[in-house]
């Protein structure tokens, strides 16, 4: 699943950078600037011997930083979760998890 989600962001980064890939409270993540920064990380990533999924989430925290000012791992988890669900939710059903996002604009 992961290889096909990083896939497909990739892709639409290439295609259309500028459409929005989710928003998050006040920030909207392009998928341009999503996808540029999975592939930084994953050269970086490449290098340490860590997996294409770490480029992911690394980028992920990187594009929204208030996902770091969620205090409960939990909870910052469970976010984490819904906005991967929202990525690939074209792809099928990510690992079971539903995710409660309904739009982006």
């Amino acid at each position: 699943m992961y290889d096909d989600l990083l896939h497909d962001i990739l892709d639409r980064g290439a295609i259309t950078p500028r459409l929005t890939a989710v928003r998050l409270g006040e920030k909207a993540l392009s998928y341009g600037e999503l996808a540029g920064r999975i592939d930084e990380y994953d050269n970086v990533c490449s290098l340490h011997g860590l997996s294409h999924n770490s480029a992911f989430y690394a980028a992920l925290m990187n594009c929204v930083p208030t996902l770091n000012d969620i205090k409960s791992i939990e909870d910052r988890m469970r976010v984490i979760g819904e906005v991967e669900a929202w990525l690939g939710r074209r792809l099928g059903d990510s690992h079971g998890t539903r995710s409660h996002l309904r739009a982006v604009s």
